[in-house]
Order: structure tokens, then sequence, then C-alpha cells
């Protein structure tokens, strides 16, 4: 339990730092997909053509 609090003061401020990019990256993800669920587009249909020969 001691080389586990050692190793987390140690590295507290990695932790720190990993924890705040992942909040940020996934909070940015969840916002673009928000936004994204709100700008519904008509779907785009292809339609093959026949050609007349």
């Amino acid at each position: 339990m001691e080389n586990i609090k050692a190793w987390l003061s140690e590295h507290r401020r990695d932790i720190i730092l990993f924890l705040l990019v992942f909040l940020i990256s996934s909070l940015s993800f969840g916002l673009g997909y928000l936004v994204n669920r709100e700008f519904n587009h008509a779907p785009i249909v292809i339609t093959q053509c026949e050609s007349t020969n």
C-alpha cells in the first residue's frame, strides 16, 4: 500500500494532466455528437441512370 501511495505522489502531475486531457477530449466529442444530431439533413439518394442505345 505504501508503494502505491509513493507512486501516486511521484506521478501526481502526470495523472492530473492525463485526466484533464481525457475529460476535455470526451467533452469535445460529446458536444460534436450533439451538434451533429441537431442538424439532420435530408439523405442523399443516388439512382442508376439507364442508357438508351
